[in-house]
């Protein structure tokens, strides 16, 4: 049946029962694969100058579990040049798909959906090492905002413990500055990029090792800041509008506390409330044009604006509510229009109720603040017509919804996923420690 085009990614219409098949085993990759792929990688390597230091990976082959921070699309080409000619398997969000799964697929790659309970990875990834072969995971399951390492739950631990393989880490640093998320669409080839890529725990290390242990381990190897990176090392970068797009993130004014008034162009980002701008330099680094600099990297600003909503949660004051325009991605063959609905984002988490365009029956998505550690957020979304959205899913569905208030802002909405989690779990954690307790 043929369905009316809303844009060239989006059609009306009820979406297709044929889903993305979250089950099927990777395919092996073939060696003119591997071949193709290593010509991309590092031809993607030697464009940006990459550089890689590896520690530890003496004799180190497949089967073994890579962990990898993620701060740009540029991510891929370092990690494929790093192990090139292994072959392996590569975890992926759904849209990575679109329109060329079986393409996509042949590459290794095996569909995930971001921040749900997916059992079926974690047996995915028992059986991809117990068959000799090499595992990556993008352990944060999102684009750094940043520049700066995101949430790695701590069920990563449990699961390197229980795979009983190598633990190895790539950690990429200058991404974020050659490729930003908030700019996707510049390509900095003035600034070289660097990886380090160790062998933080061999099996037998693993046996000893405590769930506690392995994770703090592998956050101290993936820890990252690309602009203090920057800073440091003296990378400059003469790009004239390596600012532009920051405000996505920087979304409140630190001078005035509005938020939602911030805007960049150029080198510099700005304040329409108050007036007051910064100059991102040459060495990622805020000078305010006048008056006194309050932080002097953008990671540093975006700390202090987790900290700010931080207060709201404690506080109680946090809520977002919007009508929004929601796309559910079912398979490779584009997204589809479902309708309109109102988002609520509140202590309780998210709760998206509205009404189907294409036969007028409601529908709905919750998903409680204690099953939700993080969320996905896309600036100027392609497939969304340039819109800022928020992608929540379920076992079942991945949906891309677009807030239609001018209060959203991703970034908010991501740190609040965050901190709630944060809060909720410590709760939690305090009731069992006081009911052991009291057992004993």
């Amino acid at each position: 049946m043929k369905y009316k085009k809303i844009s060239k990614y989006v059609r009306s219409g009820p979406p297709a029962t044929v889903k993305f098949d979250m089950e099927k085993p990777p395919v092996k990759q073939t060696w003119l694969i591997k071949l193709f792929l290593a010509i991309l990688a590092y031809a993607g390597k030697l464009l940006y100058r990459g550089k890689l230091k590896k520690v530890r990976m003496e004799g180190v082959k497949p089967p073994y579990v890579l962990f990898c921070n993620h701060s740009s699309p540029l991510d891929y080409f370092i990690m494929v040049a790093a192990t090139a000619f292994q072959g392996g398997v590569y975890a992926a969000a759904p849209n990575v798909f679109l329109f060329i799964e079986s393409i996509v697929r042949r590459f290794g790659c095996m569909p995930t959906r971001k921040f749900t309970t997916d059992i079926s990875l974690i047996r995915s990834t028992k059986r991809i090492v117990e068959q000799g072969n090499m595992m990556c995971i993008f352990v944060e399951a999102r684009h750094s905002l940043c520049g700066k390492t995101e949430v790695i739950p701590d069920s990563v631990g449990q699961m390197a413990k229980r795979w009983g393989v190598p633990i190895v880490t790539l950690k990429m640093c200058g991404h974020h500055i050659a490729n930003p998320f908030w700019n996707v669409s510049s390509h900095r080839f003035s600034v070289p990029v660097e990886a380090t890529m160790t062998q933080i725990f061999t099996p037998e290390e693993l046996k000893t090792a405590t769930v506690d242990e392995i994770n703090d381990k592998l956050r101290a190897h993936l820890d990252h800041d690309d602009f203090r990176w920057q800073s440091e090392n003296r990378k400059k970068l003469k790009y004239k509008k390596r600012a532009e797009g920051l405000h996505k993130v920087l979304y409140q004014c630190p001078n005035c506390g509005k938020e939602h008034q911030m805007d960049s162009k150029g080198a510099k980002v700005f304040c329409n409330s108050c007036g007051k701008s910064w100059t991102l330099n040459y060495y990622g680094e805020l000078e305010a044009d006048s008056g006194e600099t309050e932080f002097k990297f953008p990671t540093d600003w975006y700390v202090w604006e987790r900290e700010q909503v931080k207060k709201e949660i404690e506080s109680g004051s946090y809520y977002f509510e919007s009508d929004v325009i929601v796309d559910d991605l079912p398979n490779h063959e584009g997204f589809v229009r479902i309708g309109k609905g109102k988002l609520i984002h509140d202590m309780n988490g998210f709760n998206l109720q509205g009404v189907r365009d294409y036969d007028g029956e409601p529908f709905e998505m919750v998903i409680p603040a204690a099953g939700q550690y993080a969320c996905h957020v896309e600036f100027n979304h392609k497939y969304g017509g340039y819109r800022d959205c928020v992608s929540l899913n379920t076992l079942e569905d991945t949906w891309f919804i677009y807030p239609e208030s001018e209060s959203f802002s991703g970034t908010k909405m991501s740190l609040a996923v965050e901190e709630i989690f944060k809060k909720l779990d410590a709760e939690k954690k305090e009731k069992i420690a006081a009911r052991r307790k009291s057992l004993n």
